[in-house]
C-alpha cells in the first residue's frame, strides 16, 4: 500500500534522557551529546528502510537509488539507478549480497555485493503487476508480501537466501481496502526457518502468522481504527510470544491513541500500551533488551515490551537500525541520524 509523509513535521531536535529510574533494579541514562547528521545525498529522497552492518550503511531510497555509505571513511557510494523505480522500499542482507525491493509497477529485487550493482532477481510472472510491501531473509529462508492481487494477499517465501521465490502454498484472503504498509520494511518479518508474520492495515488491520512457511496461517484482529491511512505498519516478534505492533494514522501523526500493541502469547491477544507512543510509528525494532519505534514526530523507547513508551527524540523520521551500538534513524534529505542507545545500569 502506498502511504504518504504526513504533512506535519516535527523538528529535529534531539531529546536527551540524563537519569530516569524505573524501580528500584533499573535505571536507564543517556549521555548529553552532539548527535551526527550523516548527509549520504544531496537528491531530495528520503530513506525508508536502513540497514546496517559493522562497517558499512545502506539505504533503500525513495528515488529509486541504493546507497552504500562507509562509516569510517565517510564516503558515500550510488549503487543503484533505474529512473523506472518508482522507489526502494526495502533490503536485506543475504549471504554477504545486500538485496533491495523496489515497490510499484515493476516489483523487482535488485542484488549488489554491497560495493558494485550484480543484477536484479527476475520475477518472471510470479509478482508482475504486485505492490511489494516488504520482506525478510534469515539465512537461507525468505518471505516477502505484496498487496492482495485477485483478493488474496501476495505472499511468496524463498529457500535460497532470495536468489529464487516461489508462492506461499496456503492462500489468505484479504478485506475490502486491507493491505500492506510499505513504509519501513518491517511489517514482515522472519522468526526462524518456518516461522513467519505480517501485519495489515486500511480499513481492516490483522495479525498473521505460519509455523510451517505459509501453508496455513493464524490470523488475529487488531483493533485499529479502519480508514485507509490507519492500522498497523510494523511488527517486532522477540520470541514465540513475545512481540510489539506499532502504526496508527499517517495523516493524523500527533494522534496518540492505539498507536501501540503487545503481545505475550505469539499474537492469540494484542493488548494496547498503558503508555502509548506519542502519535503514529512506522517502524519498531528490538536492540539490547528495549524496543524503539519511530514516526513523523519522533522515536520512543520501551523497555518493558511494549507496556509503555517514554520519548526518546524529536524530528521527522521514517525508519531504524542498530549495530549494537547506536541507533540509525533515516530523514528527509538523503540524512540519516546516528543517536546513542539507552544503557542499562
Amino acid at each position: 500500500m502506498r502511504d504518504s509523509i504526513a504533512a506535519i513535521a516535527a523538528s529535529n531536535a534531539v531529546i536527551f534522557l540524563t537519569s530516569v529510574s524505573f524501580g528500584q533494579d533499573y535505571k536507564y541514562i543517556r549521555k548529553n551529546e552532539n548527535v551526527p547528521t550523516v548527509q549520504y545525498t544531496t537528491d531530495r529522497c528520503y530513506s525508508r528502510s536502513i540497514l546496517v552492518t559493522d562497517s558499512m550503511v545502506y539505504t533503500a531510497n525513495s528515488n529509486g537509488t541504493l546507497y552504500a555509505s562507509h562509516k569510517i571513511n565517510n564516503t558515500h557510494t550510488n549503487l543503484l539507478r533505474n529512473k523506472k523505480f518508482e522507489e526502494m522500499r526495502d533490503l536485506a542482507l543475504s549471504n554477504g549480497e545486500i538485496i533491495g525491493m523496489q515497490s510499484g509497477s515493476y516489483g523487482v529485487l535488485a542484488r549488489t555485493d554491497g560495493q558494485k550493482f550484480l543484477g536484479y532477481i527476475a520475477p518472471g510472472s510470479l509478482w508482475v503487476g504486485t505492490f511489494l510491501d516488504g520482506m525478510d531473509i534469515q539465512g537461507q529462508t525468505g518471505f516477502m508480501m505484496g498487496d492482495p492481487k485477485d483478493g488474496f494477499f501476495s505472499l511468496f517465501h524463498s529457500e535460497d537466501a532470495g536468489k529464487t521465490w516461489k508462492p506461499c502454498e496456503g492462500n489468505v484472503e484479504a478485506f475490502e481496502k486491507e493491505a500492506g504498509f510499505a513504509a519501513s520494511g518491517t511489517n514482515v518479518q522472519i522468526l526462524n526457518d518456518s516461522t513467519f508474520y505480517f501485519v495489515s492495515g486500511g480499513f481492516k488491520s490483522r495479525f498473521f502468522k505460519t509455523t510451517n512457511k505459509g501453508k496455513t496461517w493464524e490470523i488475529t484482529s487488531l483493533p485499529y481504527m479502519g480508514n485507509e491511512s490507519t492500522g498497523a505498519f510494523s511488527i517486532c516478534m522477540i520470541s514465540k510470544k513475545v512481540g510489539v505492533i506499532v502504526g496508527g494514522d499517517y495523516a493524523n501523526p500527533d494522534l496518540s491513541m492505539n498507536t501501540c500493541f503487545y503481545t505475550n502469547d505469539g499474537g492469540k491477544f494484542w493488548i494496547n500500551a498503558e503508555i502509548q507512543t506519542r502519535g503514529y510509528r512506522s517502524c519498531v525494532i528490538h536492540v539490547n533488551d528495549t524496543f524503539y519505534s519511530c514516526g513523523t514526530n519522533g522515536i520512543d523507547y520501551s523497555i518493558d515490551n511494549g507496556v509503555t513508551w517514554i520519548p526518546f527524540a524529536n524530528g521527522e523520521y521514517f525508519a531504524l537500525a542498530s549495530d549494537g551500538n547506536s541507533l540509525y534513524a533515516t530523514m528527509k534529505g538523503g540524512q540519516y541520524k546516528i543517536m546513542s542507545l539507552v544503557s542499562k545500569k
